[in-house]
């Protein structure tokens, strides 16, 4: 069996988890009833759906939106120097896509030849709703949520995330979309999770955009 190499961003996130555990809350102070060895955000285990209303084939509302003035001036301003040591990625890459939507990759450290590249899709003005509005279109339209924030796992043509692919909309605001485009490789300990790989950035991406990452 081929041995995978360590420090994959799945791995860093539950590194993360045992972390944060073991500064657990004193004697005395209140805890959650949750089980503190399960992942603590939707990135490891798919979010609750948000089911578009069927009268408008509207997306969710934003409800806590994001200033994203720092994305629109450079897309590797989605994750911070910190966010991308601690999930073990190489420093993000500005690449534009051949319609013009900015975009930044994120390649894995550990040699896998895995990546998520974030994009600002151009194409999606109206933000989730024109999502929504492709739905009948798409190989796989599955609603979700990140971090509050409505988003929607899609396929284009066929469902490849058996492979390790796996697309994620996410919207910042009611207006602006980050689409995140993993390809996770079978040398990476997170193959074939481009799902939870996708999911984990952009909770990290939302938390550095409000200011606490």
């Amino acid at each position: 069996m081929r041995r995978r190499p360590a420090g994959a961003v799945l791995a860093a996130a539950v590194a993360g988890l045992v972390l944060s555990a073991c500064g657990s809350p004193t004697e005395g102070e209140a805890t959650g009833g949750g089980d503190p060895s399960a992942p603590a955000s939707s990135a490891s285990e798919p979010g609750p759906s948000s089911p578009a209303d069927d009268s408008s084939g509207q997306a969710p509302r934003v409800s806590d939106p994001v200033d994203v003035a720092a994305l629109e001036q450079d897309p590797c301003a989605a994750l911070s120097n910190s966010q991308t040591q601690e999930r073990n990625l190489e420093q993000g890459e500005s690449e534009p896509m051949s319609d013009g939507s900015p975009t930044c990759i994120y390649r894995y450290a550990d040699g896998s030849g895995s990546r998520v590249r974030f994009v600002a899709v151009q194409d999606f003005a109206n933000g989730l709703d024109d999502v929504y509005a492709r739905a009948d279109s798409l190989a796989v339209f599955e609603p979700t949520e990140v971090e509050g924030h409505p988003a929607v796992v899609t396929q284009t043509h066929r469902d490849d995330r058996d492979n390790g692919f796996c697309d994620l909309q996410v919207g910042l605001t009611d207006e602006y979309v980050v689409s995140l485009m993993a390809q996770v490789t079978e040398a990476s300990e997170d193959y074939p999770q481009g799902c939870e790989v996708a999911e984990v950035l952009a909770g990290d991406m939302i938390h550095n955009l409000r200011g606490d990452a």
